[in-house]
C-alpha cells in the first residue's frame, strides 16, 4: 500500500514538471527596451518648445526736441519685438534760430527702449540713446591761396558781407560721445499711430565735450507704423 502511494506521488510530480516545461517553452520571450537608447537626444535650442519672439513691429517717428541743448528736430526708426522692446536709430539736428547763441549740433545714435504695457491706452516707455554729438563747423574760402580755413566765431560777418557767399557749413566740428536716457509717455491714438512726449538728459563724454552738448530736454513726436504683429497667425477662410 505504501509503495502504491509513493508511485502515485512520483507520477503526479513528473506530470506537473512536464506541463510547466511546455508552458515556459510556448510563452513568447519579452525583451525590455533600454529607454536611454530610444529617447530623443536633448539639445540646448531643441529643448525650447516655444518661439521666444511672439510678435514684431516697425515704426518711424518724426521728433522735435527742445531744452538746454537747443531746439532740435529729426527722425527715428525702430524694430519692435514682443510689443515691449524697441531697437533702432535716431538722428537729430539743431533747428536754425536767429535768436540763440547756441552752437548748432547733430546727434546720431542707436536706440533701445523698454515698454512694459504697450497695449494700454496710456503707457510709459524707457528709451536710451547712445551715439555721437557733432558740432557745426563754420568755414570760409581764403581768396589768396584758394584754401578752406576755419572761421572763428569773432570773425563772423553780416550776411550781406561778401565772405558769406563763400562760407560752407557742416557738422564737422568737435565730436563727443552722447548718452541720452529718458522717460516717455505714449498715447495709442489709432492702431498704427502713437503720440508721445518725453523728458531726457543728454550726457556728453570725451575730451571735446562742452556744456552746450549736454543738458535736460523735452521731446514730442509721433510713432507711425505696424505694432504687435503676431507670428504664425493665419487668417480665417
Amino acid at each position: 500500500m505504501l509503495n502504491s502511494i509513493r508511485l502515485t506521488a512520483l507520477c503526479l510530480g513528473l506530470f506537473a514538471a512536464s506541463a510547466q516545461a511546455q508552458e515556459s517553452t510556448s510563452s513568447p520571450i519579452v525583451i525590455k527596451n533600454d529607454s536611454s537608447s530610444t529617447s530623443k537626444a536633448k539639445t540646448l535650442f531643441g529643448s525650447l518648445q516655444k518661439n521666444p519672439i511672439k510678435s514684431f513691429g516697425l515704426s518711424v517717428s518724426p521728433i522735435v526736441q527742445f531744452g538746454q541743448v537747443g531746439t532740435q528736430a529729426g527722425m527715428s526708426a525702430a524694430l519692435h519685438v514682443n510689443n515691449s522692446w524697441e531697437l533702432g536709430a535716431t538722428f537729430l539736428r539743431s533747428v536754425r534760430d536767429e535768436n540763440t547763441n547756441k552752437a548748432p549740433q547733430a546727434f546720431h545714435a542707436f536706440t533701445v527702449a523698454y515698454t512694459p504695457k504697450a497695449n494700454s491706452l496710456i503707457h510709459v516707455s524707457f528709451p536710451l540713446a547712445i551715439g555721437v554729438i557733432s558740432m557745426r563747423g563754420e568755414k570760409m574760402m581764403d581768396e589768396d591761396n584758394d584754401q578752406t580755413t576755419m572761421r572763428p566765431k569773432s570773425m563772423r560777418r553780416h550776411r550781406n558781407d561778401r565772405y558769406d557767399d563763400r562760407m560752407s557749413f557742416g557738422f564737422g566740428g568737435a565730436k563727443s560721445v552722447g548718452i541720452q536716457p529718458g522717460i516717455q509717455v505714449e498715447l495709442n491714438v489709432l492702431k498704427n499711430i502713437r503720440l508721445f512726449t518725453a523728458a531726457n538728459y543728454r550726457f556728453a563724454l570725451g575730451s571735446n565735450s562742452t556744456s552746450e552738448m549736454q543738458g535736460f530736454s523735452g521731446q514730442v513726436g509721433l510713432k507711425l507704423g505696424v505694432f504687435d504683429r503676431k507670428f504664425g497667425v493665419k487668417g480665417k477662410k
